[in-house]
């Protein structure tokens, strides 16, 4: 169970690339800190400043969960208070600690918080052992810190989709620094299930590295010595491994707002969708972790472009998911465009839609999750170009970006101006035609080498 490491000489070395032992001059770090405190700062405001927004899922989880957690302490590990796993009783646990200091909404958010501020600063971690670029490292951490989506889960809903995303974020930044990232990954899958979308991903450098299958056991192991204290405290075990199937019944729609494949086709029976839809995830992600075993291609942009690849093909071709499944592809997206400017309109792009689909929930503007949707396909499929085809240079396409801009901001503007809703109308297609077409755009022009010749990756 041992790793065979990869020759160091493989790595592609940026042409910017300093020796990790020399010290940068002070004068490169001034601006990166300063931007980096500025943006936590902002983020710290935001948050304040939506520590009071509610929603549906306040009142019908969160609240009651952090009453009982509070109001039972300790013991009420014996009882199954939330669906979701034992990881996330503990932190309701210790955030009851502080009940009084503030109010428990805010507390619940501040959790995330946490988590939120933790990929941040792994993010910028990974961005600075690729590229050793102050700026760009500085730069990673402020657009996770104030990301769209990472604003609208954490401040404004308390979801706690960064706790996973985080334990994954850091899987894949253990990878990359040619370690073993299985331990966290599995420890990703024991907070929320959603910590399996990168599971080709750790399958194929499994595989790549050669480490030892029966690594693999570490995913229900890691789970069951989670799960010691509650089961110490007399919850049932039939409770504690039924989390996951509780969590999959709980709701019998193709899509919940995910911008993903099921919008396309929502006359699809339940049953005959999930199945279809089982079917071509684990196809799908079979035949990632293959490439990735197989692969030539070495590097932290590699690395990072399939762990890319895997936390967007599971939720988008998965039934039943929800809006806030594409977190983990978010992110990873800013890492890989501060890595490579090439991706920058794949991490641009995943935002827009994210918060299109977010929409669908927080106002039941419904109709932008079909533009989401179309816009989500143009990644998959150019991600999986770029897996085939290798790195070519970038430039900026200006036309391509003010022609995104203007059509995603008019889109914006008719789906609020329309309200909740099916609001299909000649202006709906006009805008959403144009928003899903200067995407197409923008992702095939970024992804053109200059007329100068190849640009550096890095």
């Amino acid at each position: 169970m041992t790793n065979k490491p990869i020759e160091i000489g493989a790595l592609r070395e940026p042409s910017h690339r300093v020796n990790p032992d020399q010290s940068l001059p002070a004068e490169r770090w001034r601006i990166p800190i300063v931007l980096m405190l500025a943006c936590g700062f902002a983020g710290v405001a935001l948050r304040y400043l939506a520590r009071e927004h509610t929603n549906a899922d306040t009142f019908q989880f969160l609240m009651p969960w952090y009453a009982f957690a509070r109001d039972h302490g300790i013991g009420g590990l014996a009882e199954t208070f939330t669906n979701y796993s034992p990881f996330y009783s503990y932190l309701l646990l210790i955030a009851t600690r502080f009940d009084g200091l503030a109010q428990p909404l805010s507390l619940v958010k501040a959790l995330s918080a946490i988590f939120e501020l933790g990929c941040a600063i792994v993010v910028a971690r990974m961005v600075w052992r690729a590229t050793r670029v102050p700026l760009r490292a500085s730069v990673a951490f402020c657009a996770i810190w104030l990301a769209p989506t990472v604003l609208f889960n954490g401040a404004m809903w308390g979801q706690a989709d960064a706790i996973w995303t985080f334990f994954a974020l850091l899987s894949v930044a253990m990878f990359m620094r040619n370690r073993n990232g299985v331990l966290p990954f599995a420890v990703a899958c024991s907070v929320k299930a959603q910590g399996v979308f990168l599971g080709p991903f750790v399958l194929g450098m499994i595989l790549r590295r050669k480490i030892h299958l029966a690594w693999l056991a570490a995913i229900p192991g890691v789970y069951a010595i989670i799960a010691i204290p509650v089961l110490v405290a007399g919850r049932s075990l039939v409770s504690v491994l039924g989390v996951y199937l509780g969590q999959a019944n709980m709701y019998h729609h193709l899509t919940m707002n995910a911008a993903n494949i099921w919008v396309f086709a929502g006359g699809t029976p339940y049953t005959t969708g999930v199945a279809i839809g089982l079917v071509l995830a684990a196809a799908s992600g079979l035949a990632l972790s293959i490439f990735i075993a197989q692969s030539r291609r070495t590097g932290p942009e590699f690395i990072l472009l399939v762990a890319c690849a895997s936390l967007i093909l599971m939720p988008y071709l998965l039934p039943k998911m929800h809006e806030r499944y594409f977190y983990g592809f978010e992110l990873a997206s800013i890492a890989l465009a501060c890595v490579n400017l090439r991706y920058l309109p794949f991490a641009v792009i995943a935002q827009v839609d994210g918060v299109l689909s977010y929409l669908a929930f927080e106002s039941d503007i419904v109709m932008g999750l079909l533009p989401a949707a179309l816009c989500n396909t143009f990644l998959a499929f150019y991600l999986m170009l770029d897996l085939r085809q290798g790195e070519r240079g970038y430039r900026l396409p200006r036309l391509a970006w003010l022609g995104f801009a203007a059509s995603t901001a008019g889109l914006f503007s008719y789906l609020l101006f329309a309200g909740a809703g099916l609001n299909i109308s000649p202006a709906y297609m006009l805008a959403a035609g144009l928003a899903a077409l200067m995407t197409l755009l923008l992702v095939k022009e970024s992804r053109c080498a200059s007329s100068d010749g190849p640009v550096p990756s890095h």
